[in-house]
């Protein structure tokens, strides 16, 4: 929410509305957190347990950590080109022990970029990063429906530091639709304009 309000701020008033939607967000932040009993303990309770974490990791920012801390060793034993599709469920039981908590055995490390690096590498990652640019770049204009796609790229790239939903199929093909349909929205107002101005 808070790059969404940042992008609407920019998008409307430039560089002064960022100043102004991050104002505004961090208010309506403190309203929430004075009036919202469950925001407060579970944000304490996420600050907790990642304190606890080396101590405790069956709980869920516990596990979410150390997926990731595997995650980057996996990374670091093949960085170039990775190991290759389908193997992190194998690389977890093999990095276990006896002492490993079963629970800390996935096939997905909650992270796009750790899922796409541990099975592409560097490779897959840039390609990854790449193709998050050109939607960007091809919701630039000002439209609604560039906005909204905007919004989609946004909202993607920001969820996919903590979860992999490129890879999970609702959330996967919501953005695979939500880019096809709105992207091809804005490729065709962009050429019906180029009509209209007798360029195409």
């Amino acid at each position: 929410m808070a790059v969404l309000a940042v992008l609407l701020g920019f998008r409307l008033f430039g560089p002064k509305g960022v100043l102004v939607a991050g104002l505004v967000a961090g208010v309506l932040a403190s309203l929430a957190w004075v009036s919202s009993p469950y925001l407060r303990e579970r944000v304490t309770r996420i600050a907790q347990e990642a304190r606890d974490y080396r101590s405790n990791v069956n709980t869920s920012v516990g596990l979410r950590l150390e997926f990731w801390r595997q995650s980057v060793d996996f990374v670091a034993e093949a960085p170039l080109i990775g190991h290759g599709t389908g193997t992190i469920s194998g690389l977890f039981r093999a990095s276990a022990t006896v002492e490993t908590d079963p629970a800390a055995i996935t096939t997905n490390p909650h992270s796009q970029i750790l899922t796409v690096a541990i099975q592409l590498g560097l490779i897959g990652t840039l390609a990854l990063i790449a193709m998050w640019i050109a939607h960007l770049a091809l919701f630039r204009d000002g439209t609604l429906m560039a906005w909204l796609g905007l919004m989609l790229v946004s909202a993607n790239m920001v969820s996919s530091l903590f979860n992999s939903h490129l890879f999970d199929f609702s959330q996967g093909w919501l953005y695979v639709f939500g880019v096809g349909v709105l992207g091809g929205t804005v490729l065709g107002g962009a050429r019906a304009a180029l009509v209209v101005e007798g360029k195409a």
